[in-house]
């Protein structure tokens, strides 16, 4: 439908060109986000076919390619963009914790004891923790911080490596392993996202 879509859009511009000796021109559309949200995925469900590369990690997608799709219409790939800073702190820290940033942007061991402390805020702090201590067999009292989760679990598993106990919790959010829940939530009409 949506390919269909963009073609039918075409049809006035094409009109016009026509009126003006011009030959008609196929669709153009670009798909555009932030990185690591499924952008080359879509292209891929709406070519019916793999016509890009996509995997669940950012900077796949390195450089704009156009796909033919049809006689009639072609689609932009590109790469994820970001805004070149982000006010908004908590909403960066998700993007981290969500790996939607660059990991050499910011250190995994902190990005993941932002994220333990993030956890004990949400609704289900109490699921989400009996996971972490399950996934980890390590308690999560309340009065271990996020840090110390992060170097206990680096000195239990990993032989004091802080970042690779970093990366792994937070590799273990992306792929579910500890539930899944969100960080945020969508605001709800006439009232702003508290964060």
């Amino acid at each position: 439908k949506l390919v269909r879509r963009a073609i039918s859009v075409s049809a006035e511009v094409n009109e016009r060109r026509a009126a003006k000796g011009l030959l008609p021109r196929e669709v153009r559309a670009a798909v555009i986000g932030f990185p690591n949200v499924g952008k080359s995925a879509i292209i891929n469900r709406l070519m019916k076919r793999k016509a890009c590369e996509s995997a669940n990690i950012p900077g796949v997608t390195r450089q704009l390619r156009w796909i033919k799709a049809g006689d009639e219409l072609y689609v932009l790939d590109a790469p994820g963009v970001l805004p070149s800073s982000l006010e908004d702190q908590v909403a960066a820290q998700n993007l981290a914790i969500c790996n939607d940033i660059g990991k050499a942007s910011y250190l995994e061991s902190t990005i993941a004891s932002l994220f333990i402390e993030r956890v004990r805020g949400l609704p289900t702090a109490p699921d989400i923790v009996k996971a972490f201590e399950q996934r980890y067999k390590i308690p999560l009292a309340e009065d271990i911080s996020g840090e110390e989760f992060v170097h206990e679990l680096a000195q239990k598993l990993f032989n004091g490596h802080i970042e690779t106990a970093g990366a792994r919790i937070l590799r273990d959010y992306g792929k579910g392993s500890l539930g899944k829940f969100a960080l945020e939530l969508p605001p709800r009409e006439g009232r702003e996202l508290s964060t």
